[in-house]
Formats: structure tokens, C-alpha cells, sequence
């Protein structure tokens, strides 16, 4: 699930791990998540972890100023297909500023427009119930005409030994 609870229930091979994590800084958050695989990855989920990352780096290509938060949404969705939209059960990203979460939201329902300047995050996931979640969050300035990653950790697979 997007925010699980914490089990006793050990990591086991193969297993997703989702981190979803932040700062303050003067004031001011940030937010990002990463996903890791413990010991070994099915091809299966090399595919849907592919698949996650696309929908991100093709989400953060096209956000700049002027740009409506339900279209940015929507491009994600589209690279999720029917297959597995179904497995995508929150927006694509979100503001952050004072709060981790804040106007404007990257949602099929939203009305806000981007302007420079504002500070979102970029986050599709896949989360298959009994199985595993997949979630690449990045904190991005919205500028005129482009964007900027201001979160630096790579978002590759990472497989954890």
C-alpha cells in the first residue's frame, strides 16, 4: 500500500522495500521515495519497476510553467495502461513547501495550473496487493519552460545484498 504500516514480519528474498522520506530545511520540506529489492528481482517486477520509472521520467519531461497538474497526472496513467493503472491509487505528485503536502496536486480531478517557481514532487507507484509496491518520488522546481530535480538519489534498481 502508498503508506503501509510497519509489521513484524521479516524481509524476505525478492521483496520490495519501499522508503519514503524527507527534510526540513529552514523551515521547508522535501520529500522523496525510493525502492529497493532485496537479494534478487523476478523479471516480472524488473518490468514493473521499468515501467514505474518511465511513467516518472516521462512525468518530470513534461512539467514547466503553464502546465495543468490533471495532464501531468494523466501522462503517468497512460504509460500504466489499463493493465496496470488499476495498481496506480494516488496522484502523480503534489506540492511541498511549509508541508510535505500541499496545492498544487498532480490528480485526474485536479484544476491547478503549474507556475515557476512552485515545488512538487513527481511520484507514480504500483502497488499490487498481497504482492509488492513499487513508488519513485522525486521533489522538482517548476520553472518557465523545463524543470529541475532537486532530490539527487539515483532512481535506478538498486538491489540490496
Amino acid at each position: 500500500m502508498p503508506h503501509a504500516r510497519p509489521t513484524a514480519r521479516k524481509i524476505r528474498r525478492g521483496d520490495f522495500i519501499v522508503i519514503d522520506f524527507g527534510v526540513k530545511y529552514k523551515g521547508y520540506c522535501s520529500d522523496e521515495t525510493c525502492t529497493f529489492v532485496f537479494q534478487e528481482l523476478t523479471d516480472e517486477q524488473r518490468d514493473a519497476y521499468q515501467l514505474v520509472k518511465k511513467a516518472h521520467d516521462q512525468a518530470i519531461a513534461v512539467v514547466k510553467a503553464g502546465a495543468a497538474a490533471a495532464a501531468i497526472d494523466r501522462c503517468t496513467r497512460d504509460i500504466f495502461g489499463e493493465k496496470y493503472e488499476k495498481y496506480f491509487s494516488h496522484g502523480t505528485g503534489h506540492g511541498v513547501g511549509l508541508e510535505v503536502h500541499e496545492t498544487p496536486r498532480l490528480a485526474p480531478d485536479s484544476k491547478d495550473i503549474l507556475e515557476a517557481q512552485m515545488v512538487i514532487t513527481i511520484e507514480p507507484g504500483l502497488y499490487i496487493p498481497g504482492h509488492w509496491g513499487i513508488r519513485i518520488e522525486d521533489t522538482i522546481l517548476v520553472k518557465k519552460n523545463s524543470c529541475e530535480k532537486l532530490t539527487k538519489m539515483d532512481k535506478g534498481i538498486i538491489i540490496i545484498e
